[in-house]
């Protein structure tokens, strides 16, 4: 899934200078018995000696805010473990306690660096919730709606391909795409159009197949990608539906969300006459929630982007999630914000490019939501 590029080639050469960096600085700290004010001291020093690096990062090309995390990331899980063990290997017996916690601390980075990288990207889960509508909207069954995220592949693989077999094996009554699905450069994109297509030509669902452009492609983009695969690709536009006895309005916004034609989507979605449809908003950013009206007609927004922050922590949650919606919506999940139902999808795939690949506490998902 992941694969390895001629970036990830450069943040390797960087982790290494830092790892030079880093454990001569602690070499020298501990040449004699070790003391805070020395450890003080070389920590003054290595952090002289990344910031030169940093310098020679940005000559590279490696200074998008995304490189930056990069290489924090490698910093973080590679050179602090290595300093740790260098630490560790030297001061052990004459060391305090508190260089040996550190010492532990900083071992433990190791293996939760290996997990997100490896192993949690990797972690393909199904998220489940069950969404209500008004009363006058019921049905003799709920609609199962299946959502596939941020698909964000270079290449198809087994991981989209097992994603899509296991959404199939939902049975969904509609499903729903909400954006960025080829992230990679354009000789790669014409390379993997034919798979692509026969990815995409495998959704199938009773009620329809429908997508709204993401980030990572433009709609003359998404067109191409979804020609003769059955699915619908929304560009500001509504489509309605029937799944048994109940009706489906779905709208699609383009990526830019704030434009006039995206707003006056949200605002026919609102007037349109009829009480008895449930009416859905697929969107690529979660941010167009924020503009409905608290007592909005629209029964349930439906949004990728955010990946769920990619990196939660224990009691914080996401550290970013690009979005106004807040950590606690952009997270992912079913969320009702003034009476405003939305649900984000953490999507399936990770950030490309110059960003680190990897998830924590964030696994990749299928959401199967059965609506009302």
């Amino acid at each position: 899934m992941l694969g390895f590029h001629m970036g990830d080639g450069l943040f390797a050469v960087s982790a290494a200078i830092d790892a030079l960096i880093v454990c001569g600085v602690v070499a020298w700290a501990v040449r004699f018995r070790p003391g805070w004010r020395r450890i003080a001291a070389a920590a003054v020093l290595a952090l002289g000696a990344l910031l030169l690096k940093g310098i020679a990062m940005v000559a590279a090309g490696l200074d998008r805010p995304f490189g930056v995390a990069h290489v924090l990331w490698l910093d973080l899980v590679v050179v602090v473990p290595l300093a740790a063990l260098l630490l560790g290997l030297l001061t052990w017996r004459s060391g305090g306690l508190l260089v040996r916690l550190a010492v532990v601390l900083g071992l433990l980075l190791a293996p939760v660096g290996a997990y997100a990288s490896f192993v949690e990207p990797n972690r393909l889960v199904v998220e489940r919730a069950d969404v209500p509508v008004d009363a006058a909207r019921a049905g003799e069954r709920p609609i199962r709606v299946g959502v596939l995220s941020d698909i964000q592949f270079e290449h198809v693989g087994e991981h989209e391909r097992n994603a899509v077999r296991r959404l199939m094996a939902e049975r969904p009554d509609v499903i729903l795409l909400p954006g960025d699905y080829h992230q990679g450069s354009r000789a790669s994109f014409e390379r993997e159009l034919p798979r692509m297509r026969a990815l995409f030509a495998r959704l199938r669902a009773p009620g329809g197949v429908f997508a709204v452009q993401g980030d990572q492609e433009s709609v003359a983009d998404a067109r191409r990608i979804f020609a003769g695969t059955g699915v619908r690709l929304l560009v500001n536009e509504t489509a309605r539906t029937r799944v048994g006895d109940r009706r489906l309005t779905i709208g699609g916004n383009e990526k830019h969300d704030r434009g006039r034609a995206a707003r006056g989507l949200s605002d026919a979605l609102e007037r349109r006459p009829g009480e008895r449809d449930v009416r859905i908003l697929l969107t690529h950013h979660p941010d167009p929630i924020l503009r409905l009206a608290p007592d909005t007609r629209i029964d349930l927004v439906v949004a990728g982007h955010t990946h769920g922050g990619q990196f939660q922590l224990p009691l914080i949650g996401p550290l970013r999630t690009a979005s106004r919606v807040g950590r606690t919506i952009g997270a992912g999940g079913l969320h009702e914000l003034d009476g405003r139902r939305i649900y984000v999808s953490r999507g399936v795939g990770v950030e490309r490019g110059q960003a680190p690949k990897l998830r924590f506490r964030a696994p990749p998902e299928i959401s199967i939501l059965d609506v009302g």
